[in-house]
């Protein structure tokens, strides 16, 4: 005796892969076919998640496997047991890996758990599928009908795609764990840097990467940001000081720091930040950026822009004294040299100031600065 079922997929709880055989003849003379028949008129969800395992355990090869497999996960969700459903769909993407719609609908049971590993797990294997899906080649059609499935299934698997990054990105956003938020948004950042989502996530995987203690990870990040354009002033700064502690880059940290500036000038308010906690910050973040383009324009020696970079900076780093004492020696060598080579009586005070200010302050600066104030003195006769 043979009979003819439809294979359903997941019914209402998973949704079935489209360009999945929608017929299947059962032989009932067979004992496959005989325990495909149970499987079919089993109501009771206990009883028939027995068969099926059963099935598997029977017969692994079979052509129907994957059916066979896609039957478990909504079962098991009735039972309230989503681990158990998240197993057996592992199962079942193995034996159908381009299977976009089914690893979608595996992607919803686990965001049921609200488990973040879980979620990212499954929007990674969901992306995967709907790529491999995508990137492989169409089968021969025997009618037109076919061909449009084909297609819808393609269009179909880009918006199951889309929603996978979407879901990273959702997911990181409530995620608290800095560890965890920066795994998520990681996992988006490797599928798919331009992805609108990320364009969303980009700072906050850059914060979750701070404040996680990965901070080669961050600056990283940062550098990868700046060069498709998508960098903010935090991630920039971060990058200046990278070049300009680590690396001795100092054309880089010079672009870095004047892009700061760019910024920081135009920029509104944020949204969520109350005017003054973004005026503090504005604040230094600009001194910082002027600080880094004095500096680095006194050790080149372009001592009239080092002047004006770091005139610019004192203000902001007023509170920080180790930045403070760099910008007032450096101040004091640009003056000094201003001064003594054009006859200017003015720079020399102010080069005497400057670095009488800084050799008070306890700072790897201190010890030089005394010996300059000397020579000032001697030189220009000061007291």
């Amino acid at each position: 005796m043979r009979v003819t079922i439809l294979l359903l997929g997941l019914a209402s709880a998973v949704s079935l892969a489209l360009g999945q055989p929608k017929g299947y003849v059962i032989d009932t003379e067979t004992p496959a076919g005989q325990l495909l028949q149970q499987i079919g008129l089993e109501e009771d969800p206990q009883r028939k998640l027995a068969l099926l395992e059963k099935f598997t355990q029977e017969f692994p090869n079979h052509e129907v496997i994957g059916w066979v497999w896609s039957q478990k996960p909504p079962l098991y969700v009735k039972l309230n047991q989503p681990e158990k459903a998240l197993e057996a769909c592992s199962h079942w993407l193995n034996i159908e890996p381009t299977n976009a719609a089914g690893a979608h609908s595996c992607l919803k049971i686990a965001e049921t758990t609200q488990n973040p590993d879980a979620i990212g797990q499954w929007a990674v294997a969901t992306h995967e599928a709907a790529n491999k899906l995508l990137s492989s080649s169409p089968p021969k059609f025997e009618d037109e009908e076919e061909e449009q499935e084909w297609k819808r299934s393609l269009e179909f698997a880009r918006q199951v795609r889309a929603y996978a990054e979407y879901s990273l990105y959702a997911t990181a956003a409530q995620v608290s764990d800095p560890a965890k938020k920066a795994r998520l948004l990681e996992l988006l950042w490797q599928r798919n840097p331009e992805s609108e989502y990320m364009k969303q996530g980009l700072p906050l995987y850059f914060v979750a990467l701070q404040q996680s203690g990965q901070t080669d990870k961050a600056v990283a990040l940062a550098e990868q940001a700046i060069q498709k354009g998508q960098a903010n002033e935090d991630m920039l700064l971060l990058a200046a000081d990278y070049r300009f502690n680590q690396k001795k880059d100092y054309d880089q940290t010079m672009r870095y720091a004047e892009e700061v500036v760019k910024i920081l000038e135009s920029k509104p308010v944020p949204e969520g930040v109350s005017p003054e906690a973004w005026e503090n910050k504005k604040r230094l973040m600009l001194g910082l950026a002027y600080w880094y383009q004095g500096v680095i324009h006194s050790l080149r020696k372009n001592y009239a822009a080092a002047d004006k970079a770091l005139r610019a900076a004192l203000p902001y780093v007023e509170a920080n004294e180790q930045l403070l004492a760099a910008a007032l020696f450096h101040l004091g060598v640009a003056n000094y040299q201003i001064g003594d080579k054009t006859g200017d009586q003015k720079r020399i005070l102010d080069a005497y100031q400057f670095t009488r200010r800084c050799a008070e302050i306890k700072s790897p600066f201190q010890a030089q600065a005394r010996q300059n104030l000397q020579a000032i003195q001697a030189q220009y006769r000061i007291k």
